[in-house]
């Protein structure tokens, strides 16, 4: 699991709600002696519709409210509109789920942009319409490619006529854990800073989702609002993306202490680790790939290799410097481990998609005395 930001900020808690949207039909006006023999018709209470076992599992109820495990509370169920302080993408999927069990065909949403985000795309995939979000081009175009995919696997799954169904498609798995193992692929849907799980009492992280063929993928971390900022491709959302943890890194947070009634009771230092991410178009981590591939070749010359990929006279001048360390080991055995050895590290930090090794300028006598009288002006002052 990704660690959440040290800094627990957080902003005004958004009241965001799903309800059937109002349908204006004017009723003709019944009978006078008709309206005396009906009875008025009462407001179901709050909470007294059904609500799915899928979702009461999820959840501990306690009258009309639900929370999760820990306390905090998830929604509140009042019969004709459900409310949520979160923007969790299970509670948003619950919501739907009760929407679709009640047939309430047409909802209306409201809250916070991420919340009536998550609302629509939940519902639209649910088959309900929905309004009170207005998806950009790249939202309904990602809603029709989720769609076909979700429609082909349960193609796959249908029986056929000899009473077998297929095996499932590889691309229909379910998504791995949270974390990816190595490059993680797919189409930039959404990024942006939020309360670690959309949970509005976590402190604040990262997010970045993707759309692979297996279905969207949600990766969190700190780190990765920086990756954005120092990525040298600059993806933004709609681009094919290659998404990687290179490393980690040893930190100490804050972590909150909770009662059994959820409420915060102090705070305490935990040592954990962080993950340094590296986000780039899908295009630039090809060519890396292709770069790295000549980096490990031997064969090749390293002037020749810098007229085709001029990003990589800083990684040759370090090889280059490898070698001449190498010249203190006596074997010849080791000094050609030493340097390969080297060498891989570079190539591996290349196909990453790290920043390169920056080329240093040689300064000549004249720029050395003029730094030098720099500094001496410097000092008079």
């Amino acid at each position: 699991m990704a660690t959440p930001d040290d800094t627990p900020s957080r902003g005004a808690q958004t009241e965001n709600s799903v309800r059937p949207t109002k349908t204006r039909r004017k009723v003709p006006a019944p009978p006078a002696e008709d309206a005396k023999r009906s009875a008025p018709r009462t407001r179901e209470a709050p909470g007294t519709q059904a609500v799915p076992e899928e979702v009461k599992k999820r959840f501990v109820q306690v009258r009309n409210k639900y929370y999760f495990p820990d306390g905090a509370r998830a929604f509140t169920d009042r019969g004709d509109r459900l409310t949520t302080p979160s923007e969790n993408t299970e509670v948003v999927r619950s919501l739907i789920v009760i929407a679709k069990s009640r047939e309430w065909n047409e909802i209306t949403v409201r809250g916070s942009e991420r919340f009536r985000k998550e609302a629509w795309l939940a519902g639209r995939m649910a088959g309900l319409e929905v309004r009170g979000y207005r998806p950009s081009e790249i939202e309904q175009e990602h809603l029709v490619r989720t769609l076909a995919r979700q429609n082909a696997v349960a193609a796959e799954e249908r029986p056929e006529s000899s009473g077998k169904s297929p095996p499932r498609a590889a691309d229909a798995e379910p998504p791995s854990p949270e974390r990816p193992r190595g490059l993680l692929t797919g189409r930039l849907i959404d990024h942006g800073r939020a309360t670690y799980q959309h949970d509005p009492r976590a402190p604040m992280s990262y997010f970045v989702k993707v759309e692979t063929p297996r279905g969207d993928r949600i990766i969190w971390g700190v780190d990765l609002e920086r990756a954005f900022k120092e990525s040298l491709s600059k993806p933004d959302i709609g681009d094919e993306v290659g998404l990687r943890s290179v490393r980690q890194e040893a930190v100490a947070v804050k972590t909150t202490d909770r009662d059994a009634d959820g409420k915060a009771v102090g705070q305490r230092d935990l040592d954990t680790h962080r993950n340094r991410w590296v986000i780039e178009k899908r295009g630039f981590l090809e060519k890396r790939a292709e770069a790295a591939r000549i980096v490990r070749d031997v064969s090749v010359d390293p002037k020749q290799a810098v007229k085709t990929h001029p990003e990589l006279v800083g990684t040759y001048l370090q090889v280059h410097a490898a070698e001449l360390a190498a010249r203190r080991f006596r074997d010849p055995q080791d000094r050609e481990r030493f340097v390969a050895r080297v060498r891989s590290a570079l190539a591996d930090s290349v196909a990453r998609g790290e920043p390169l090794p920056a080329v240093r300028l040689r300064r000549t006598a004249p720029d050395r005395a003029r730094e030098a009288r720099d500094r001496e002006a410097a000092r008079a002052r």
